[in-house]
């Protein structure tokens, strides 16, 4: 299956896109891609002014923003 169909599935990015930097319209997204450690990649488009921004979210059960708390001594 090519990067660029990755087929629609509940996942971090199922999140609201961002807004453009330029002009604050809601962008869109543009292409979904694999990235590594089952992370995605996100290329959003302003469909307004054209801007473009990439983005990387990672699995969020396997993101290592999300260790256990540390031990206190």
């Amino acid at each position: 299956m090519p990067s660029s169909e990755i087929p629609d599935a509940p996942s971090a990015a199922a999140t609201k896109p961002p807004r453009c930097a330029m002009c604050r319209g809601r962008m869109e997204v543009a292409r979904r891609e694999a990235a590594p450690n089952g992370a995605e990649k996100l290329t959003f488009k302003c469909p307004k002014c054209e801007f473009v921004k990439t983005k990387i979210v990672g699995d969020p059960l396997h993101d290592s923003r999300h260790r256990p708390p540390r031990k206190k001594k």
